[in-house]
């Protein structure tokens, strides 16, 4: 019922644009970097520097941040698929990833002290477990806002794929998707796309969403609570899950759940 890891649908992108194996291979610090430094054009954070990967698992999520931002320092455990998956992440968009940075460090500027704002909980929860949805179609981000389960994925079916298209950016997810399980659950973040972006090569597509994306991230008012991320079974995308075809799939509550809107 599992996809093989990295066959997958979640990593079509990732497989198109960078080399996977490499990634699988990279348990040392200077094989990781090399892996980052394949893309082309370079990563860079916020502030232009190239990002550089540092071996530092005992950073704190303040120091963490800050390095990244005032030096192009990643702090990573190469022996780790988490954070393996974090520099796959910066490869395929660095310009969302160095605008969650931005936003981090914007917002600890603002809110000193160690407890961590509602907006930092928001990144925080995109970064780990975010989902770009590409979306051609508002109403069909108005079915997931809405918890309308069986309206997206049966009844509408048949034109998700020309109209909502998902694609990771949050690590922690990817890691869950090399062994994907009923209940898994992605942060949805919605980019508007028109229907030729579906058609267009993969390189163009995630350069949409990577602007488009980052762009959102840095925008007034966004990420002020973790509520303005919708949540979404991501095993009830066709092609995610093989159990999915039966239409009673999404019959089960304790994965499809009727949420805050419904369930009053």
């Amino acid at each position: 019922m599992t996809p093989a890891p990295f066959t997958h649908p979640a990593f079509d992108a990732a497989r198109d644009l960078a080399d996977l194996g490499a990634l699988a291979a990279a348990d040392r610090l200077d094989a990781l970097q090399a892996f980052l430094d394949a893309a082309r054009p370079p990563v860079v954070n916020a502030r232009g520097l190239p990002l550089r990967l540092v071996d530092d698992p005992a950073a704190g999520a303040a120091h963490y941040e800050r390095r990244v931002h005032d030096a192009g320092q990643l702090a990573v455990r190469p022996d780790t698929w988490h954070d393996r998956f974090n520099v796959l992440a910066w490869r395929l968009f660095p310009r969302t990833k160095a605008a969650l940075n931005a936003r981090h460090v914007d917002d600890l500027d603002g809110h000193p002290g160690p407890a961590r704002s509602r907006v930092r909980d928001a990144l925080t929860l995109f970064d780990e477990d975010g989902l770009l949805v590409a979306v051609a179609d508002p109403a069909l981000e108005a079915l997931v806002r809405e918890f309308r389960w069986r309206e997206l994925f049966v009844d509408g079916r048949a034109r998700l794929a020309s109209r909502l298209a998902c694609v990771p950016v949050g690590h922690a997810l990817m890691e869950k998707l090399r062994a994907p399980f009923v209940g898994l659950t992605a942060k949805a973040l919605f980019v508007p796309v028109t229907a030729d972006w579906f058609a267009a090569p993969w390189r163009e597509r995630i350069a949409v969403l990577d602007a488009s994306s980052a762009a959102i991230v840095v925008r007034a008012g966004s990420f002020a609570t973790p509520r303005d991320l919708a949540p979404l079974p991501v095993l009830g995308l066709p092609g995610w899950w093989a159990a999915n075809e039966d239409p009673g799939f999404y019959d089960d509550t304790t994965h499809f759940r009727p949420g805050r809107r419904a369930a009053g």
